[in-house]
Formats: C-alpha cells, structure tokens, sequence
C-alpha cells in the first residue's frame, strides 16, 4: 500500500531565511544543512535517503520513470516522477505550487503543479504513463498539499485571462488564479477521487511561500510504493 506526507517549514537545522526544515538545494540554503534535512526526511519516512529521488523542476510537463536502473544521484530535469518499484520515495518540492501525489496500487506519481505545469499538461502527462500501465483513473486517488489559495495568486491581466481560457475553473476575484480549483477540475473530469490538505502556503507561516518571502526555502510532498 502506498504511504505519503507533506513536510512544512518546521522540524530541521536550516537558519534564516530558510528556517527550519528546507529541503531544496538550489535556494542559497547552506548543503550540509539541506542534506542534513534530507536525511531528517528519510528517517521520518523510514526509508534510506538513496532511495529517495527529487527532481530539476522547470515548470514543464516532462515525466521521468524511476526503475531499477535510476540512480537518485542522476537528477532528472522534469515536473513529475513516476514509478512501479517498491521501496523508493519520490519527492516534489514546493514553496507556492501544488504538490500533486497520486496513489495507485501498481503506481505512485509526485508531480509539480504550478501555473505553467498545469496549462502545458503536466498532470495529463503523468495520468498517461499511469493509463499505459493499465492503472484506470477509478484505481487512482490524488492528494494535494498546502499551495497558494486563489486569493493570493495575482497575476497579469494577459496572463489571467490566458489561463482561464484554457481551464475555466482556474477564475478567482481581482485577477488571481486558483490554480487548485483547477487541478481539481481535471481531477474530476477523469474520476479521479481527490483530497486536499486546504492549506495556503502564503497565508500560513508554517510553510515556505516564495510568493510571500521571495527568497525562502521549500517543502516537500513525498510519496512511496
């Protein structure tokens, strides 16, 4: 069965303006206190942190397939990872997106959902390799971490009006995207049950809001057959 949590920004040994628990090595943060966070993870996770894969997310909707030829050294430049293989975690890492798990018995994904991911298809991307696998979408269930809500995620009237286009459900008030109604909305479309942690990345200090802060850390979204 798989097993899955969210981190936030409490809980390691990381000081300011990444305090406490970062776990991303591209913020500024100091290494040795990243991979001391990373190994925090893997105990908390019980599972070895060579076993534990993260990614070179780009916001695109490329997807690399962790087998028993992945080694977790290899970072893969891609906005999901998916796998069939027992006893490894796969990581996404956030500060505003959506942290996007999805659990099957035969599969599990973690797939970076921000703005650009979710308009050049990222999830369908994934829900793809999850359907080449003979995994239907009634086998599937996604869980959605904290994220910036649809009252803090202002953008440009361009870009507004761009994104609601392509999925309607994305509209908020005053030019901000809910970027999770939107998920959301696929979610549904292709029967997928879902849950939702309701969390505000922006609105709530216990997490890393790069929307918020600016330079800042970020948490996690872990997932494991």
């Amino acid at each position: 069965m798989s097993r899955s949590l969210f981190t936030s920004r409490e809980g390691g040994v990381s000081s300011a303006p990444y305090e406490s628990f970062n776990l991303a090595t591209h913020v500024g943060d100091e290494l040795t206190k990243v991979i001391e966070n990373r190994e925090i993870l893997a105990e908390r996770f019980g599972i070895n942190l060579e076993n534990i894969f993260f990614m070179n997310q780009v916001h695109g909707r490329d997807v690399a397939v962790i087998d028993e030829n992945s080694r977790f050294s290899e970072l893969q430049t891609v906005d999901a990872l998916f796998t069939t293989r027992k006893g490894v975690a796969l990581v996404v890492l956030i500060a505003d997106c959506i942290p996007l798990l999805l659990h099957s018995e035969r599969a599990v994904a973690a797939v970076h959902v921000g703005r650009q991911g979710l308009v050049k298809g990222v999830f369908e991307a994934t829900l793809k390799l999850f359907q080449t696998h003979g995994i239907t979408s009634g086998e599937m269930r996604a869980e959605l971490g904290p994220s910036i809500c649809g009252q803090c995620y202002e953008v440009g009237s361009a870009m507004y009006e761009d994104v609601t286009k392509q999925i309607p459900a994305s509209a908020s008030e005053n030019s901000c995207l809910n970027i999770e109604a939107a998920l959301v909305s696929l979610l549904e479309e292709e029967g997928i049950a879902w849950s939702s942690m309701g969390e505000c990345t922006a609105h709530n200090d216990a997490y890393f809001s790069y929307r918020r802060d600016g330079v800042t850390g970020r948490q996690a979204g872990v997932i494991t057959l």
